[in-house]
């Protein structure tokens, strides 16, 4: 586990006073807050969240911050150690190992359904995604880089039109933002457009309604993280391990 941190170490520059808004919304902007710091990993695993600080950081009573906290440990976020203080959840990496087996079944699965069943205007639209990102990849920053790949993920898994799919994606995606962010980080946040070169292929084997070349370059895409993850950043623990079992054994 990381050393413990204060709060006194996040950005309080987006900090806005709640002293004046009820009980309910209070404790809702808190977390939004505090989630969103944690994700962009503003809030570093380890991470002390005293609630006195974070009271004055937001402008609440700690009743407010104390919601926040529940609400945040029950997103798997937050911990809560026995002498009751709360921290930002540690990396567990068994967790690790089922987000990427289940980040790996999603993208599969939808790029084959985009390649089945996408629209005219939803290829377009993923064109047009594509373009962009390549755009604005060498000046992105890393919060920049992983919403341009929950937004293109996400679009796929709706050009395959399955709603609970949709929805699946968004909130594996959601919860690996930790993870994406660490990887933008140990390799750059400055990147060239190639690292874009499978979104590429994924985008051309969809125009071509091709589902086995789709699910090939979605394969491939899942896989970088997974061993960047494996190379650097959970070199001990992650080495024996493999990803995508539930896809069968080429995947592994």
């Amino acid at each position: 586990m990381p050393a413990v941190k204060s709060t006194k170490t996040a950005d309080r520059s987006s900090a806005r006073s709640a002293a004046k808004r009820g009980r309910g919304f209070g404790a809702a902007y808190v977390y939004d807050s505090l989630r969103e710091d944690i994700l962009s990993l503003r809030l570093q695993p380890g991470t002390l969240l005293d609630e006195t600080e974070l009271a004055a950081r937001f402008g609440v009573s700690r009743s407010p911050v104390r919601e926040a906290l529940i609400r945040l440990a029950g997103d798997g976020l937050v911990q809560t150690l026995r002498n009751r203080s709360s921290i930002v959840a540690p990396f567990d990496v068994s967790t690790v190992q089922s987000h990427l087996n289940a980040m790996l079944l999603m993208y599969c699965t939808t790029s084959r359904l985009a390649a089945l069943h996408r629209t005219p205007t939803q290829l377009e639209r993923l064109q047009a995604m594509l373009k962009e990102h390549r755009a604005q990849m060498k000046s992105a920053d890393m919060n920049m880089i992983v919403s341009n790949n929950r937004a293109f993920h996400v679009a796929i898994a709706e050009a395959g039109g399955n709603a609970f799919f949709t929805a699946w994606t968004a909130s594996v995606l959601d919860q690996g933002q930790r993870l994406m962010g660490m990887y933008v980080q140990d390799t750059g946040q400055t990147r060239s457009d190639a690292d874009l070169n499978h979104h590429a292929a994924m985008v051309d084997a969809i125009a071509r309604s091709d589902p086995e070349a789709a699910e090939r370059a979605a394969r491939a895409d899942a896989m970088i993280l997974f061993d960047q993850l494996r190379r650097h950043l959970f070199k001990d623990t992650l080495e024996s391990m493999s990803v995508g079992a539930v896809l069968g054994s080429s995947a592994a």
